[in-house]
């Protein structure tokens, strides 16, 4: 049990930030564990929520100075940016788990042909932000944008909201569709990685309370404290490293690199799911 916790731990630190999608990559990896001789976890809440939050506490870290500005009243634009651009995933997902949870569980949330179909799609994704986007400097010019996170609209950031929220589905990254839709919306490769990942902030903390109203209902589950406090270690230490290293590529604009990988798993997983 140990060992499961820590492999979980170290697949929701690496893609819970590189765009590939943790919930697609937890799912395989279950599944995957499971045909490897590994006894089911029975899906722990009280494991989810500490993977969460080590993830939550990355993102904390490497941006504390626009958060601590946020939160000493210095920063009320990014903060109104923040609040609309949170405002879809958190209509999504109240709206799943009050009317849809049954039919997603069945249905999406444990179809790995599904979160195939959804990795390709990332993919696709990866490569209009690189190709048409990072590498055309043309893109911003003929459109005369000077968008940033100081003076990009309201209805800008609840756009780039929206896609977060399609984010739900398994397979489908967060980051990667946020990070495009940030660069479609106009705004600088920097600050589309930051507004993507301050973005998480809101819809983690939201995912993980969740998670704890449920917990409070079924209990703590049957993993001990030991593998739990190091998973959540672990998953922070990796998840940080994650974060750091997606930003630089966002910087060097090479963030397309990871389409060789989403498409032909997504295809591969999808036909044989």
């Amino acid at each position: 049990m140990f060992w499961q916790v820590i492999f979980l731990a170290i697949v929701q630190g690496v893609t819970e930030f590189l765009p590939v999608s943790s919930s697609g990559h937890l799912l395989l990896t279950q599944r995957l564990l499971e045909c490897g001789g590994f006894p089911p976890l029975d899906e722990p809440l009280s494991l989810g929520i500490l993977l969460h939050c080590a993830s939550l506490f990355a993102i904390l870290f490497y941006f504390w100075r626009p958060v601590l500005r946020m939160v000493r009243g210095e920063d009320n634009r990014l903060l109104a940016l923040l609040v609309v651009g949170s405002v879809p995933v958190g209509i999504v997902g109240v709206c799943a788990k009050l009317f849809f949870d049954e039919f997603l569980e069945k249905n999406l949330f444990s179809n790995v042909s599904f979160a195939g179909l959804m990795l390709v799609l990332t993919g696709v994704l990866l490569v209009v932000a690189q190709k048409i986007i990072m590498l055309n400097p043309q893109y911003y010019k003929e459109r005369n944008w000077r968008v940033n996170l100081k003076n990009i609209s309201l209805f800008k950031a609840f756009c780039v909201g929206c896609v977060q929220a399609l984010a739900i589905l398994p397979g489908l990254s967060r980051s990667g569709s946020t990070i495009t839709a940030g660069l479609l919306a106009g705004l600088k490769k920097n600050d589309a990685a930051t507004f993507s990942f301050l973005l998480a902030i809101p819809a983690i903390a939201g995912a993980g309370l969740v998670e704890c109203l449920k917990l409070s209902r079924e209990g703590l589950g049957d993993i001990p404290f030991f593998p739990l406090a190091s998973g959540f270690v672990v998953c922070f230490v990796v998840s940080f490293a994650s974060l750091v290293f997606l930003v630089q590529l966002v910087k060097k604009r090479r963030i397309g690199i990871f389409a060789w990988y989403l498409i032909p798993v997504g295809l591969l997983v999808f036909f044989l799911g």
